[in-house]
């Protein structure tokens, strides 16, 4: 029954995250003047698709997964340009609960389930 609770906020927590987030970003873009501010607003869209589906419980692993990558690519390039391992502490704790919530699915509350 814990486990089921803890699946829950995850998943509430997770996917509200990465949809303000996605949010916030296509609330303050400007027009699309080039290919790399488009990529961002894709991205940004990505954002708020994958953490609707992780909200709602569809699919929340494939999507968590897609939220995990996106957390986690611009935490990889830090540390490869010579970035400190803890010198995002947001990015990195953002990859860490997508990952979980990767591993843990939906839960017993899922849509999917």
């Amino acid at each position: 029954m814990r486990v089921d609770w803890s699946l829950l906020l995850l998943r509430l927590a997770v996917g509200g995250m990465a949809l303000l987030q996605g949010f916030g970003m296509l609330r303050h873009a400007h027009a699309i003047p080039s290919f790399a501010h488009a990529l961002g607003l894709g991205l940004a869209l990505l954002d708020m698709i994958c953490g609707l589906l992780v909200l709602l419980g569809l699919w929340t692993w494939v999507a968590a997964a897609v939220l995990a990558g996106l957390a986690g690519w611009p935490l990889a390039l830090g540390w490869v340009h010579g970035a400190g391992a803890l010198s995002n502490p947001a990015g990195l704790f953002r990859l860490l609960t997508a990952l979980a919530c990767a591993l843990g699915g939906g839960g017993k509350w899922a849509v999917d389930r």
